[in-house]
């Protein structure tokens, strides 16, 4: 028994199905183009014509339309000013000590106790212990003030010393130590002071 093929590259069959699947093709490419514009023409609003035309001799032919998109006007966004609130500070005074800005002097005839920030040889003149004194009075410390140790008998002579605080007992001086510690002079110590 002889078998025959009816599908082959040399069949006319072969021939014909490729050109059909290539129809097909081109007919659903086609199909997408003509949606793809007739929705583009839909989203995209009214259009404006202007006639092309050109000019002879002594006539003039209309050639042609051309198609313009729409004008699309922006407007800026408009923006109103808002008046803040006015907040105000009131500031409270706590207690009878006050901070300021120059030194206090020893009170003249007091045997009392102090804490002591900082001692400069007089030989290397008064200028790091007023220094010192003002760093203290900016970092909150009360009460600042420079003495000259050799005008008083409990204290080694020959320095400008930087102190803050004026107190009645040790107790009261070694109660504000750790305070002087902690605003930037860690050797502060309490001492007694009298003429």
């Amino acid at each position: 028994m002889r078998r025959t093929t009816a599908w082959s590259r040399e069949s006319p069959l072969w021939l014909w199905a490729a050109l059909a699947a290539l129809l097909l093709v081109a007919l659903v490419a086609g199909a997408i183009v003509a949606i793809a514009a007739t929705r583009s023409d839909k989203e995209s609003g009214p259009r404006t014509s202007i006639p092309v035309v050109t000019t002879g001799p002594g006539a003039t032919d209309t050639v042609g339309v051309i198609t313009q998109p729409p004008t699309v006007t922006i407007n800026p966004p408009t923006f109103s000013t808002t008046t803040l609130p006015t907040t105000t500070f009131s500031t409270t005074t706590i207690g009878t000590t006050s901070t300021t800005s120059s030194n206090v002097s020893w009170p003249a005839g007091k045997d009392g106790y102090t804490i002591i920030l900082k001692s400069v040889p007089t030989s290397q003149g008064r200028s790091q212990a007023d220094s010192a004194a003002q760093r203290a009075r900016n970092d909150g410390l009360t009460q600042v003030g420079v003495l000259n140790s050799s005008d008083y008998s409990t204290l080694r002579p020959g320095y400008w010393v930087t102190f803050t605080g004026i107190y009645d007992t040790q107790a009261q001086a070694e109660n504000n130590l750790a305070n002087a510690r902690s605003k930037g002079f860690p050797l502060a110590y309490a001492r007694h002071v009298r003429a």
